[in-house]
């Protein structure tokens, strides 16, 4: 959320103590876990085969009853692949796949934030995996595996 503004709503007493609770549990204050929940009700409301779920990663939109996240799906897109053939590959309607272009069409900022994060993610996985291959020769690992059996 950019931008904010003040506003005052009447919630039921179980619903503040529900945002309380769930703002206890994420180091947040009841005023910023209110605002995205709101937040993600509308957008649910404007994307409704989009979901909006936690991970490592922070909050990250899927195709809703699928694996697969929108960021993926779009970047696949971006790289050449059309719609139908991504709908194919997938397992996936060519209605979701539209779906999924309109998300990213009305939040490019934070599906291209997820793809560089994925990108960089995989950037260092690949670095680590490097410099552990690169320190267990494939000699060691026989002489490593030797000894194991003894």
């Amino acid at each position: 959320m950019s931008k904010s503004s003040v506003m005052t709503l009447r919630l039921p007493n179980d619903v503040r103590r529900a945002v309380e609770r769930l703002a206890a549990q994420q180091g947040h204050k009841p005023a910023q876990v209110g605002a995205r929940l709101v937040e993600e009700g509308i957008r649910r409301r404007h994307y409704p085969q989009i979901e909006l779920r936690e991970s490592t990663a922070g909050r990250v939109a899927y195709l809703k009853g699928t694996r697969l996240a929108v960021y993926w799906l779009v970047e696949r897109v971006r790289e050449g692949m059309s719609s139908e053939r991504a709908a194919r590959e997938f397992g996936i309607s060519p209605t979701q796949v539209r779906a999924a272009l309109a998300y990213c069409k009305a939040f490019a900022e934070e599906i291209d934030a997820e793809i560089e994060d994925a990108r960089a993610n995989g950037e260092w996985l690949e670095a680590q995996e490097s410099a552990w291959r690169a320190g267990h020769s494939s000699e060691e690992r026989r002489n490593r595996a030797a000894k194991a059996r003894r």
